[in-house]
């Protein structure tokens, strides 16, 4: 019987063989694609298993997720849409409303070849997924986080205010929309971003989805901050009573951005809801 006698070197450039496909999946991609109406759009790709979406808030680009990533691409195929003007995508002087950034993400899905998958959407996020399950349906979403937003961010004047607190998260009566909209918010001579994040801003704080919420038929973890702006019971309580089924979590010591100042506590909640 002959044995043979292998190389230390031998033996790491075998182990280095295994693990260099492991690794190589978890690595971080710039992917792009052009959209419809002709913008050139940039999205993040990490991680390796079932696609996980993230659809960001108003000024979010996909660098604010990286706790995420970190904790959750051991799991998950991550997927996150630089917006317009945003990170490493174009910068169009057109196209800045929700319903544009609900086909923006309906195309990077597209592209990306994604069948269902979970979906997180944080603040203006969520207007954008609430957009996308009325244009698109919910029938590739496995699983839905709702992140930290309410259904109306201006008051009607006609409302108690009980509904006030109920339908925007905040005892006192908002007139964000009209302060936008004053003079002495932008500079005398804005800048086409300032144009265009303002246009966006004011489509994002006119909408009402009370009449969608009721709608969500997927699976659906809320999940907010106890020291956010949105921080009353009364919104909580309403969002979980009118999607059926859905779980209600409160970070009570995180504010808006949870996901960035208590990841540990986040991404546990985001591990269990998802692969359970």
């Amino acid at each position: 019987m002959k044995f043979y006698s292998i190389s230390s070197k031998a033996v790491l450039l075998f182990l280095a063989f295994l693990v260099f496909p492991i690794f190589l999946s978890a690595q971080e991609k710039d992917k792009y694609f052009i959209t419809s109406d002709g913008v050139r759009l940039h999205y993040r790709v990490s991680g390796k298993g079932t696609p996980l979406v993230i659809f960001p808030g108003y000024g979010q680009d996909v660098a604010k997720f990286a706790n995420v990533y970190k904790a959750l691409e051991k799991h998950f195929t991550i997927y996150c849409l630089d917006y317009r003007w945003l990170g490493k995508s174009d910068s169009p002087a057109y196209g800045y409303h929700i319903e544009r950034h609900a086909k923006d993400a309906r195309e990077m899905i597209e592209d990306a070849k994604i069948g269902k998958f979970y979906l997180f959407a944080h603040s203006m996020g969520n207007a954008v997924a609430w957009c996308y399950f009325s244009i698109f349906g919910q029938d590739k979403v496995l699983k839905y986080i709702l992140g930290d937003e309410a259904p109306c961010l201006i008051t009607d004047p006609s409302w108690t205010d009980k509904e006030v607190e109920t339908y925007t998260g905040s005892a006192p009566r908002k007139d964000m929309f009209k302060a936008w909209r004053g003079p002495t918010s932008t500079p005398e001579t804005p800048t086409l971003q300032q144009e265009m994040m303002s246009r966006l801003l004011n489509d994002h704080l006119g909408r009402d989805w009370r009449d969608v919420i009721p709608n969500i038929k997927v699976p659906t973890m809320i999940v907010m901050g106890g020291k956010s702006h949105f921080a009353s019971p009364l919104l909580w309580n309403w969002l979980q009573e009118n999607i059926k089924g859905s779980r209600l979590e409160v970070i009570q010591e995180a504010g808006h951005g949870f996901y960035e100042s208590h990841p540990d506590a986040f991404n546990t909640l985001a591990l269990n809801f998802f692969k359970k």
